[in-house]
Protein backbone atom coordinates (compact mmCIF):
# COMPACT_ATOMS: atom_id res chain seq x y z
CA UNK A 1 0.00 0.00 0.00
CA UNK A 2 1.36 3.41 -0.89
CA UNK A 3 2.17 5.69 2.00
CA UNK A 4 0.99 8.67 -0.04
CA UNK A 5 -2.60 7.44 0.21
CA UNK A 6 -4.83 10.26 1.47
CA UNK A 7 -8.03 8.35 2.25
CA UNK A 8 -9.41 4.86 2.54
CA UNK A 9 -12.51 4.62 0.38
CA UNK A 10 -13.34 0.92 0.28
CA UNK A 11 -13.46 -1.96 2.70
CA UNK A 12 -10.77 -3.69 0.65
CA UNK A 13 -8.45 -0.69 1.11
CA UNK A 14 -9.32 -0.71 4.80
CA UNK A 15 -8.25 -4.34 5.22
CA UNK A 16 -5.09 -3.79 3.17
CA UNK A 17 -4.18 -0.89 5.45
CA UNK A 18 -4.98 -2.96 8.56
CA UNK A 19 -2.76 -5.77 7.31
CA UNK A 20 0.10 -3.35 6.62
CA UNK A 21 -0.34 -1.76 10.07
CA UNK A 22 0.05 -5.21 11.59
CA UNK A 23 3.29 -5.68 9.64
CA UNK A 24 4.57 -2.29 10.86
CA UNK A 25 3.36 -2.58 14.43
CA UNK A 26 6.84 -2.60 15.99
CA UNK A 27 8.33 0.03 13.69
CA UNK A 28 10.46 2.64 15.44
CA UNK A 29 8.97 6.15 15.59
CA UNK A 30 10.71 8.60 13.29
CA UNK A 31 11.72 5.95 10.76
CA UNK A 32 10.08 5.64 7.33
CA UNK A 33 8.26 2.53 8.59
CA UNK A 34 7.18 4.34 11.75
CA UNK A 35 5.90 7.25 9.68
CA UNK A 36 4.00 4.84 7.41
CA UNK A 37 2.50 3.18 10.48
CA UNK A 38 1.31 6.53 11.86
CA UNK A 39 -0.15 7.62 8.50
CA UNK A 40 -2.01 4.36 7.97
CA UNK A 41 -3.29 4.31 11.55
CA UNK A 42 -4.73 7.80 11.05
CA UNK A 43 -6.41 6.73 7.79
CA UNK A 44 -7.92 3.64 9.42
CA UNK A 45 -9.12 5.71 12.37
CA UNK A 46 -10.79 8.20 9.99
CA UNK A 47 -12.45 5.36 8.05
CA UNK A 48 -13.72 3.81 11.31
CA UNK A 49 -15.13 7.14 12.49
CA UNK A 50 -17.24 7.37 9.34
CA UNK A 51 -18.20 3.74 8.76
CA UNK A 52 -18.22 2.31 12.30
CA UNK A 53 -18.96 5.20 14.67
CA UNK A 54 -18.83 4.37 18.35
CA UNK A 55 -21.70 5.61 20.44
CA UNK A 56 -21.16 6.87 23.95
CA UNK A 57 -22.08 4.25 26.51
CA UNK A 58 -25.32 4.58 28.38
CA UNK A 59 -24.95 5.00 32.14
CA UNK A 60 -26.24 1.45 32.69
CA UNK A 61 -23.92 0.17 29.95
CA UNK A 62 -20.93 1.80 31.64
CA UNK A 63 -21.84 0.18 34.97
CA UNK A 64 -22.43 -3.22 33.38
CA UNK A 65 -19.13 -2.99 31.53
CA UNK A 66 -17.21 -2.28 34.76
CA UNK A 67 -19.10 -5.04 36.55
CA UNK A 68 -18.13 -7.46 33.79
CA UNK A 69 -14.48 -6.30 33.79
CA UNK A 70 -14.08 -6.75 37.53
CA UNK A 71 -16.49 -9.66 38.13
CA UNK A 72 -18.76 -7.61 40.37
CA UNK A 73 -22.21 -8.72 41.44
CA UNK A 74 -25.31 -6.77 42.34
CA UNK A 75 -24.29 -7.12 46.00
CA UNK A 76 -20.95 -5.47 45.19
CA UNK A 77 -22.76 -2.59 43.51
CA UNK A 78 -25.22 -2.04 46.36
CA UNK A 79 -22.90 0.06 48.60
CA UNK A 80 -22.35 2.51 45.73
CA UNK A 81 -26.05 2.94 44.99
CA UNK A 82 -27.57 2.71 48.45
CA UNK A 83 -29.05 -0.77 48.49
CA UNK A 84 -29.37 -3.96 46.50
CA UNK A 85 -32.88 -2.92 45.46
CA UNK A 86 -31.67 0.47 44.19
CA UNK A 87 -28.83 -1.22 42.34
CA UNK A 88 -31.29 -3.57 40.65
CA UNK A 89 -33.56 -0.64 39.75
CA UNK A 90 -30.65 1.32 38.25
CA UNK A 91 -29.56 -1.65 36.16
CA UNK A 92 -33.15 -2.20 35.00
CA UNK A 93 -33.40 1.44 33.94
CA UNK A 94 -36.12 2.13 36.49
CA UNK A 95 -34.03 4.48 38.65
CA UNK A 96 -31.90 7.37 37.42
CA UNK A 97 -28.40 7.72 38.77
CA UNK A 98 -28.24 10.58 41.22
CA UNK A 99 -25.17 12.81 41.55
CA UNK A 100 -24.31 11.07 44.83
CA UNK A 101 -24.55 7.66 43.15
CA UNK A 102 -22.38 8.85 40.27
CA UNK A 103 -19.76 10.11 42.71
CA UNK A 104 -19.78 6.81 44.61
CA UNK A 105 -19.47 4.82 41.38
CA UNK A 106 -16.54 6.98 40.37
CA UNK A 107 -14.86 6.79 43.78
CA UNK A 108 -15.32 3.07 44.33
CA UNK A 109 -15.38 1.60 40.82
CA UNK A 110 -13.47 4.23 38.83
CA UNK A 111 -16.29 4.67 36.32
CA UNK A 112 -15.91 7.95 34.42
CA UNK A 113 -18.54 10.40 35.68
CA UNK A 114 -19.23 11.55 32.12
CA UNK A 115 -20.26 7.99 31.27
CA UNK A 116 -22.77 8.09 34.13
CA UNK A 117 -24.56 11.22 32.95
CA UNK A 118 -27.72 10.94 30.86
CA UNK A 119 -26.94 11.31 27.12
CA UNK A 120 -28.46 14.80 26.73
CA UNK A 121 -26.61 16.31 29.66
CA UNK A 122 -23.17 15.63 28.11
CA UNK A 123 -23.85 18.20 25.39
CA UNK A 124 -23.98 21.07 27.88
CA UNK A 125 -20.56 20.32 29.43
Amino acid sequence: MATEQQTILTEEEYWQAAERIWELFHAEPGTPEGDEFEALAALVEAYDAIHCPMKDPTPVGAIEFRMDQTNLTLDDLAPCLGSRELAAAVLAGQQEITPAMAQALYDRLDIDILDLLPQGSKAVL
